[in-house]
């Protein structure tokens, strides 16, 4: 989903905004990209959303993840990582996904089906090949999530499951239990009014134990380089294409506002399936948009404006992106119901 994408697209296209941090020196109160200065009077209190970060936790891409992983290896990183964090004023909460959001099924499906190939990917490589699959192919253990938590509190690190809504139950924890930064891989947090917002998947332990950095994404810069007012981003995460409202009921909003001129209007209808303009496309087409609406808070005259395209079940579209928005809302400014130790 073009929500999904948004992760990628700061990456790839917002020179500037993700800059690598080394946790140890913004501990003892180093300036980074806005972060916290001085020398501080508490520990830097960090939230790890473990949805994201498991493959981190668990000591990264080495090879015996394929044969169903190593107890052992993993109770080693796990160690030197809570060694390197108390060592560098560092204090880690980390929190697991234990909701059922139902509002998410289908996503949860299209994961599962895409990591059903990708096991069958591996399991063919290493029957024709005998060595290791590439690491991009890497698929968790089972019950990884399980093993590391129990690791967790055998190292005493703080641990915290969600019961209903694992995001916003994420990002009520990073503004009511007083953390500085979250440390996870998902746009619904990029585009959510996190304080200091950390990659999971650029979190790196140096092999000494000494050294634990990873990358922080500047979202005001990443406003200004969409010129897009962080106050929109409700909207414009809504229109991207998520949970509530997928992409496939804003493909005709999308492909409107490339225009029948766009070099890539000839692939909107492809041997009759439903074709859908490339994630990077559609970001910077919809940031266009959202910055030129006269009143963002008048939704009926956007929702007719963006589904004037569509031909069927409009009044339940505009019900969803209603209901799209809403979310966004809660998730940037309120507070919501807190995970469970």
């Amino acid at each position: 989903m073009g929500v999904h994408g948004f992760q990628e697209y700061i990456e790839k296209h917002c020179p500037g905004a993700v800059v690598p941090v080394e946790l140890q020196k913004l501990a003892r109160g180093s300036i980074v990209g806005g972060g916290r200065q001085g020398p501080p009077q508490s520990p830097l209190r960090l939230l790890v959303d473990a949805e994201n970060c498991l493959h981190r936790l668990y000591g990264g891409f080495y090879t015996d993840w394929v044969s169903g992983g190593q107890w052992n290896h993993m109770l080693g990183y796990l160690a030197a990582l809570s060694k390197a964090c108390f060592h560098g004023n560092i204090e880690l909460l980390v929190c697991f996904n234990g909701a059922l959001e139902k509002g998410r099924l289908h996503e949860w499906v299209k994961r599962q089906v895409n990591e059903r190939q990708t096991a069958q990917q591996i399991i063919s490589h290493v029957q024709n090949k005998g060595t290791p699959p590439p690491k991009v192919w890497f698929l968790p253990p089972v019950c990884m999530a399980h093993c590391i938590r129990l690791a967790l509190l055998k190292f005493r690190v703080g641990v915290v499951q969600s019961m209903e809504d694992h995001h916003l139950e994420v990002m009520a924890l990073c503004r009511e239990s007083g953390v500085h930064g979250l440390v996870a891989y998902d746009s619904d947090y990029a585009l959510c009014n996190i304080p200091c917002y950390f990659s999971a998947h650029a979190l790196k332990l140096s092999r000494n134990g000494k050294s634990l950095t990873t990358s922080q994404y500047l979202m005001h810069e990443v406003a200004r380089q969409l010129d897009l007012n962080p106050n929109r981003f409700v909207v414009f995460a809504s229109l991207l294409g998520n949970h509530i409202l997928p992409d496939e009921d804003l493909a005709a909003f999308h492909w409107s506002l490339l225009g029948p001129e766009h070099p890539l209007a000839s692939l909107k209808v492809r041997a009759h399936q439903l074709v859908l303009p490339p994630c990077d496309v559609v970001i910077k087409a919809v940031a266009d948009y959202v910055r030129n609406i006269p009143d963002i808070a008048d939704l009926e005259a956007v929702a007719k404006d963006i589904f004037k395209h569509s031909q069927t079940c409009t009044d339940d579209k505009v019900l969803r992106f209603k209901k799209a928005v809403e979310y966004y809302s809660v998730a940037r400014s309120s507070s919501h119901f807190p995970p469970q130790l």
